[in-house]
């Protein structure tokens, strides 16, 4: 097989895309790396296209419209910081042909060794909750899937949401990271230092089309509505009208979810040494 990886000058970008490539040439496939450009690039002569985040809509679409297989790299679901000169996380998440992996999340029963090695503890669904929260997603997020800037689409969620729940509660909580953000009439807004555990206190219900907030509610035992491909979907209601009765998963669906959700998050080691292309590979053609 051969694969290519479209990388930007980004330093982390650069380590990861070296680190994919020694994997990948540990089970004996070929890759290259090019340079990610303005222009929409195709990798007719690959099998595989590799690129990372949300800012590489044309990229994806380009390569998928053509046959192309892609992966899609981002930070990982568990967020944890390494420490040293370049900005990295210890996990990176990986979807093939698509931005989450919830197309084929579930279609494999993992086992739990890699979620039990996260030592994350998933609490039971909470018992009563008062406030809704919405969670947003960045302008670029926004963009990859054709949608309004974010606070457009909350406004136009909550006015939707105010017909099923006119009397709770709702805390806005946009992407920290997202500094054009700001307060929508009628919610509590919500802004770092304010930790998302702080957010999800007496939470009834978390609702977002893809913010990872939605895994953090999951282990806080919070239920979610996902109205686009964020990657607890598969144990989420997906409609507001469902916002006073949301879907609690068995415990059983709820730590499969978690099992497999693990083996779609690898380490740069886990890059390097050719486990995550051993578990990905068979996936390309699954």
């Amino acid at each position: 097989m051969r694969i290519c990886f479209f990388a930007s000058e980004k330093p982390r970008e650069r380590l990861l895309a070296d680190a994919f490539a020694r994997g990948v040439i540990e089970h004996g496939d070929e890759i290259v790396i090019r340079p990610l450009t303005e222009e929409p690039q195709v990798a007719n002569d690959c099998e595989v296209a590799c690129m990372v985040g949300v800012k590489s809509k044309e990229l994806f679409m380009s390569n998928w419209q053509a046959g192309v297989h892609t992966i899609m790299f981002d930070k990982g679901y568990c967020r944890h910081r390494l420490d040293g000169p370049v900005k990295l996380w210890e996990f990176w998440r990986v979807a093939v042909d698509g931005h989450h992996p919830t197309s084929k999340l579930m279609r494999v029963a993992r086992p739990s060794d890699r979620w039990d090695r996260l030592e994350l503890e998933m609490k039971p669904w909470r018992a009563a909750g008062e406030k809704i929260v919405i969670a947003g997603s960045s302008a670029k997020y926004h963009e990859f899937y054709s949608l309004d800037d974010p606070t457009s689409y909350a406004r136009r969620v909550i006015k939707k949401l105010r017909k099923y729940s006119p009397e709770r509660p709702i805390v806005y909580r946009p992407k920290p990271s997202w500094r054009e953000a700001e307060p929508i009439e009628g919610t509590y807004f919500s802004r770092s230092p304010e930790s998302i555990d702080q957010v999800l206190e007496n939470a009834h219900v978390v609702i977002t089309h893809g913010s990872n907030a939605c895994f953090e509610a999951m282990l806080a035992g919070v239920p979610t509505i996902v109205l686009g491909d964020a990657v607890a979907k598969p144990v989420s209601s997906t409609r507001l009208n469902d916002i006073e009765n949301p879907l609690l998963a068995t415990d059983e669906e709820r730590r499969q979810w978690a099992y497999n959700l693990a083996y779609c998050q690898y380490t740069m080691h886990e890059m390097s040494s050719g486990e995550a292309w051993n578990i990905l590979r068979p996936q390309i053609y699954g």
